[in-house]
């Protein structure tokens, strides 16, 4: 049952991970609107921001990488990451990279988003989105590393 839920997990890392690199990777400019308010988009800023989003992919993109590799070697059979502590640590990695896209929106969140131009709305929208799913999959990960280093 653990070897399902282990596939599962890591399935569901890497569908979101694919899905942020994508996004932040590809449609940088939409990724950046999102971020920045529509009066601030004419500031020389926003290129930057829009540029900055694509390292934002490429650290999801290399979180995807690390799934699909963590799936490939599961279903191979492989002993690699076979062991019930190398696979706790791996999802505590994999939460953290959830929890740490999901806490740092928590103060903008509370501060009450956007702020003269600065920071960017979640609760709603696509950002309610991303912040919920980071939060969930956070809690899956490190559910399923307890599992795994509890076995």
């Amino acid at each position: 049952m653990t070897n399902t839920l282990y596939a599962i997990t890591l399935l569901a890392n890497l569908l979101w991970f694919c899905a942020a690199f994508r996004y932040f990777s590809f449609q940088h400019q939409s990724a950046a609107k999102l971020l920045a308010p529509r009066p601030t988009r004419q500031s020389p800023l926003f290129l930057t921001l829009t540029a900055f989003t694509r390292f934002l992919g490429g650290m999801n993109g290399a979180f995807a990488l690390l799934s699909i590799v963590l799936l490939g070697v599961w279903l191979m059979g492989s002993p690699l990451f076979d062991h019930h502590v190398e696979r706790g640590v791996l999802l505590a990695a994999l939460g953290a990279a959830h929890f740490s896209q999901f806490i740092f929106n928590v103060p903008v969140l509370r501060n009450g988003e956007r702020q003269n131009g600065a920071y960017w709305p979640v609760k709603s929208g696509p950002m309610l989105f991303i912040f919920t799913v980071d939060a969930v999959l956070a809690v899956v990960n490190f559910a399923m590393s307890l599992v795994f280093l509890l076995a």
